[in-house]
């Protein structure tokens, strides 16, 4: 598609002049240079007219019945606030001339006008009016062309993704589904870098293969076509593997990567089935410890980055124990499943929860302050006293909650959850301690 350049007889010019003589006489030579010659013969009449067509230039006298040029262009101003203006007068009135410059007038002629300087005027104005025409266009142009582009990139299955390897630049609307955003806005919010996205899974291609200096693009390059494969784990926390691909793009010196990434799971699907028990734990469900740690570093990273309020909760059973010397170990692993499905239910979708290694488990609340993850942990204590398991006695746990802070380590961290959680036990169990 391509725009047609405008032309000066595209122009539209309203000529307001009360004299018929005049009026005609003038009109035949605007004729000439325009296609769109509107004509009135007072101020009132020129005000309707410009209202209904919006021409691109006004030509008016001053001095009119009715309503004059003065009034008439106040409240064309009022209107279009940029609209060309030539006045026509025939009287040396300085107050008139001092009106007409306020009002901002592009041209003011003493009659009688020189039909060759009015042609002058009007072609120096249509100049700048018709460059601004095309540009509108163009842009218009261009926008429509970009709502058909994203279109049918947003019906492309693969993932379309426009990067610098850190930030997101454009995403289709099949990458955006994949973690549950709106916009690439969001997705850069929630993901420091755009190659977090890829899991350090052997044998899969992530960021953790790169050597001193080398692109993640060299590193697709580099590889064989049947190892160029990614895997991603989006908002329905299920593993996923892409081929992926990646072309160079390089823009006024500015260089970016298109990746497009084709879903290949179902083609790695008992690869996939063993990677997704790396990742959950094989009894109660949810995230093991290993997964655990992946997310808490991602959390970690935000915390120093934007100094978000995240908070870590180590929890376990209290006499575990004695439920497994009492009962059996089956009855021991009933309990934990109780509690597990039990917290799970009673947490939103951005916490991070996790079985951390025999009764113990870890809580990660990203964007919450430790006094808020203290208020959820007495909830989630109370759910968990409250839960019925016919075969044993009644199952309580304690929690030790501490704030993640911008200095910490996962170790330093833990530290201060694992000493709160420490004196809970101390004093009495079943109670929930924020570290100091």
């Amino acid at each position: 598609m391509q725009t047609d350049e405008p032309h000066i007889k595209d122009i539209s010019i309203l000529y307001v002049e009360d004299e018929d003589a005049i009026r005609e006489g003038y009109a035949r030579a605007l004729n000439r240079i325009s296609d769109h010659v509107l004509l009135a013969s007072n101020g009132r009449d020129g005000l309707e007219m410009f209202k209904e067509e919006k021409p691109d230039i006004v030509i008016s006298d001053i001095r009119m019945p009715v309503m004059d040029g003065i009034e008439m262009l106040q409240k064309i101003k009022e209107i279009d606030p940029d609209c060309s203006v030539i006045f026509t007068t025939a009287h040396n009135d300085n107050a008139y001339l001092l009106q007409a410059l306020d009002l901002q007038v592009d041209a003011y002629l003493q009659k009688p006008v020189e039909k060759n300087i009015l042609k002058s005027k009007i072609e120096k104005l249509a100049s700048s009016i018709l460059r601004e025409k095309m540009q509108f266009l163009q842009q218009k142009e261009i926008e429509a062309q970009r709502v058909i582009l994203q279109n049918v990139l947003d019906h492309e299955k693969n993932l379309l993704v426009v990067t610098d390897f850190e930030k997101v630049h454009f995403a289709n609307k099949a990458f955006l589904d994949i973690f549950a955003v709106e916009s690439v806005e969001a997705f850069n919010k929630m993901c420091i870098s755009f190659l977090n996205i890829f899991l350090p899974v052997p044998p899969y291609l992530h960021k953790g293969l790169l050597s001193d200096g080398e692109t993640f693009y060299d590193l697709v390059e580099k590889s064989e076509e049947t190892r160029r494969i990614v895997n991603i784990v989006g908002n329905d926390a299920h593993p996923r593997a892409y081929q992926i691909n990646i072309s160079r793009i390089v823009h006024e010196d500015q260089e970016s990567y298109l990746c497009t990434m084709t879903d290949i799971t179902r083609m790695n699907i008992e690869r996939l089935s063993t990677e997704k028990k790396a990742y959950f734990d094989n009894l109660t469900g949810i995230f093991n410890r290993h997964k655990f740690n992946e997310l808490f570093e991602i959390e970690l990273n935000r915390v120093k980055r934007y100094g978000n309020n995240t908070s870590v909760s180590v929890l376990d059973i209290d006499h575990f124990k004695h439920f497994n010397d009492t009962y059996g170990h089956l009855i021991g692993d009933k309990v934990l499943q109780k509690l597990a499905e039990t917290i799970s239910s009673r947490i939103r979708n951005t916490d991070i929860f996790a079985r951390w290694g025999g009764e113990e488990f870890v809580l990660l609340f990203p964007e919450t302050s430790v006094e808020d993850a203290r208020k959820v942990c007495e909830k989630l204590r109370e759910a968990v006293a409250g839960i019925e398991c016919s075969e044993a006695e009644q199952i309580t746990a304690s929690f030790g909650i501490a704030q993640v802070l911008p200095d910490d380590t996962m170790k330093s961290a833990f530290k201060r959850a694992d000493d709160a959680l420490y004196e809970a036990k101390k004093a009495g169990r079943n109670r929930v301690m924020v570290a100091s």
